[in-house]
């Protein structure tokens, strides 16, 4: 694999990445116990050949449906330092919920921290007012850089 500086991090990013978007059961968030077996085991089977031929860069969104949570009982089987793990979380009004929703990502991949954080959907000037106000979602994923929740710094989508 092939890898290359991201941006001006140290990270070294695979050319390819493993997105997120389409290997989940359902939408919306559902109990665990509702996702079929055989959804799972290709999820994980996809993870780990993915690790296998060198893509290490995982993303998922919250926006994803059960991704995050079926992720989250595949990543833990992996060194943490070997993957870079990428989620991305919705604009909101209130930052206080866009800090809730991180914290729910954190809770399904099962991870103590991201390595990158998206600001996700940035779509019309009312969610970039919400991203970039000050105490809006921008500052809160600065926050929670420093707290090195989410390691490098938030980009948007």
């Amino acid at each position: 694999m092939k890898y290359r500086r991201f941006g001006r991090t140290q990270l070294q990013m695979p050319v390819l990445s493993c997105g997120g978007m389409r290997y989940q059961f359902k939408w919306k968030d559902v109990p665990r116990w509702q996702i079929p077996q055989d959804n799972q085991r290709n999820l994980e089977a996809t993870i780990r050949r993915a690790i296998e031929v060198g893509i290490n860069h995982i993303e998922t969104a919250r926006g994803y449906g059960t991704s995050e949570m079926q992720l989250g009982r595949i990543l833990p089987t992996f060194e943490r330092q070997q993957l870079i793990i990428q989620t991305k979380i919705g604009i909101k009004s209130d930052p206080k919920e866009f800090r809730r929703q991180f914290n729910q990502s954190l809770a399904f991949l099962k991870l103590e921290y991201v390595d990158l954080l998206g600001l996700h959907g940035i779509n019309n000037s009312e969610l970039l007012h919400h991203s970039i106000r000050p105490g809006g979602c921008l500052e809160v994923a600065r926050q929670l850089q420093a707290q090195v929740t989410t390691k490098n710094a938030p980009r948007g989508s």
